[in-house]
């Protein structure tokens, strides 16, 4: 019965937050330390550690008591690729039981570090390289010093408390030796803790495990001469955000009904508005042949007066009346011929239609803010942004975009960080979106292996399409779901001020 009752529980963390804490797992290493003693080695100990900076690693100052201490050889062990590096400490507070490591080679994809409170209840997940695991895998000596991904078990922020040492955070995810030194990450994939000891359970209580708090590890950083990315954003979970996303889709469904419904007015203004034209036209055309008659009854008037001049022997008169006469009546036809036709109702209604299409056309200049309520953000800082919109789907005069549906697309690979991702704006609704995906090793090389095959991607047609094969070859390459996702609104900048 217990074992029923404790399969339906429910999971800590959904998929998406099973993707941000896998892709926080590219940040953990193995530590590996080999104590020396006249130039043998006596002992070896292993535990684990997070990337605060590309060449900086935390981890608790018990792992390397031996390097703090004595003669020691410091060895890093990434969780993907192929190498191996060799570190060496510079930081060791064992009153907070941290350490820092500075990599004497190599770089590791560094973590972001979560500022804000943890919420009592909140899932997180502790990542490292638990010695009973190896000794069960039965990892040779060779296997310790293997890249190869953290181990990830998952629990919960209990609400008990701190340590009397150091503050720390109280939790139920399962650790054990090896996990020292290892991150502690919320839904997010955000560092909330350093993972430090366990409780003594005696074989009978429940274990519950402490990690050392941002409260410590922030002020030991900066000490350290480390300012690591930080965020103080709440993690939004996947089930959260896709709340918010059904409340914000609804909305829209309500939105586009009164959009239908301003179509169905629209189109009956449309209607008003073509007869009215029909009805100018009418009087154009009536003013056209009240003009050709008058200006044939004119002529013959000039015409008949001319004779009457020719009779009296006044030939300079009578050639310029009928020179006048003539220009009136041969005017009439032209008059007449000028007259609009009763189907340039639909002509006029389409240059009004293509002005106003102009008025409200998606070139031009915006400045687009972020909307935090459709984002989901977990390690960026949410800065508003601007994009310089091209009639072609080009972007600053030198960025293609792809035409998809009735959108335009673009697939980025960061050059400098291991992340893609996928651009979308809509010129219907000025929408921007970004997608970014934090991606692990051998799938980041795949995709700037590919980019690399499209090195010019000019604003012109054959740029969009080569962009559209990119987009395309990349998307088969990324995860079912992106890690981030950066929604902004987008405005017209006119006089240095944003406009809908």
């Amino acid at each position: 019965m217990l074992i029923a009752a404790v399969l339906t529980l429910p999971t800590p963390a959904h998929a998406q937050d099973n993707l941000d804490v896998a892709a926080a797992g590219r940040s953990v290493v193995r530590v590996v330390v080999v104590a020396m003693q006249e130039g043998e080695p006596q002992a070896i100990g292993t535990g684990s550690g997070v990337a605060v900076a590309p060449d900086r690693i935390l981890t608790n100052a018990h792992v390397v008591a031996d390097a703090a201490e004595g003669d020691a050889i410091i060895g890093v062990v990434p969780s993907e690729g192929s190498k191996r590096f060799t570190g060496k400490l510079i930081a060791y507070q064992p009153q907070r039981d941290l350490a820092l490591i500075q990599l004497v080679d190599g770089r590791v994809e560094p973590a972001t570090i979560a500022t804000g409170p943890v919420p009592d209840g909140a899932a997180v997940a502790a990542l490292g390289y638990p010695y009973s695991v190896d000794r069960a895998r039965e990892l040779s000596a060779e296997g310790f010093v293997t890249p190869a991904a953290p181990v990830k078990s998952w629990g919960h922020v209990s609400g008990g408390a701190s340590s009397q040492r150091f503050d720390t955070v109280l939790h139920d995810a399962a650790i054990g030796r090896g996990n020292s030194g290892g991150p502690l990450v919320d839904s997010c994939g955000r560092v909330v803790g350093i993972n430090s000891f366990v409780s003594n359970s005696e074989g009978v209580d429940a274990v519950f495990a402490f990690a050392v708090s941002v409260k410590e590890i922030v002020p030991f950083l900066r000490s350290a001469g480390v300012h690591p990315h930080t965020t103080g954003l709440p993690c939004r979970t996947s089930a959260e955000q896709a709340t918010i996303d059904e409340r914000l889709a609804r909305s829209e469904d309500a939105r586009a009904e009164q959009e239908r419904m301003r179509a169905a007015t629209a189109g009956e203004r449309l209607s008003a508005r073509r007869q009215k034209l029909r009805d100018q036209i009418l009087g154009e055309r009536d003013k056209g042949l009240a003009i050709a008659a008058l200006l044939l009854v004119f002529g013959a008037m000039f015409v008949n007066g001319a004779f009457v001049l020719l009779s009296r022997d006044d030939r300079r008169l009578a050639l310029a009346a009928g020179a006048a006469g003539v220009l009136l009546m041969v005017g009439a036809p032209i008059a007449w011929a000028a007259r609009p036709d009763l189907d340039q109702a639909d002509l006029r209604l389409a240059t009004e239609a293509r002005k106003a299409s102009t008025q409200a056309s998606a070139e031009g200049r915006y400045a687009c803010r972020i909307d935090l309520e459709r984002s989901r953000i977990t390690v960026s800082d949410p800065q508003d942004t601007r994009l310089d919109w091209g009639a072609n789907g080009c972007a600053s005069g030198d960025t293609a975009f792809a035409p998809d549906d009735d959108r335009f697309v673009r697939a980025d690979v960061s050059p400098r960080e291991a992340v893609a991702a996928i651009r979308r704006f809509d010129p219907a609704t000025l929408r921007y979106t970004v997608e970014r995906y934090f991606l692990p090793a051998d799938t980041l090389g795949a995709a700037r292996a590919l980019q690399a095959k499209y090195p010019a991607r000019s604003c012109s047609a054959e740029g969009a399409r080569m962009t559209g094969e990119l987009t395309r070859a990349v998307r088969d390459l990324l995860p079912p779901a992106p890690n981030e996702r950066l929604v902004y609104s987008c405005g017209h900048v006119q006089d240095g001020a944003a406009t809908r």
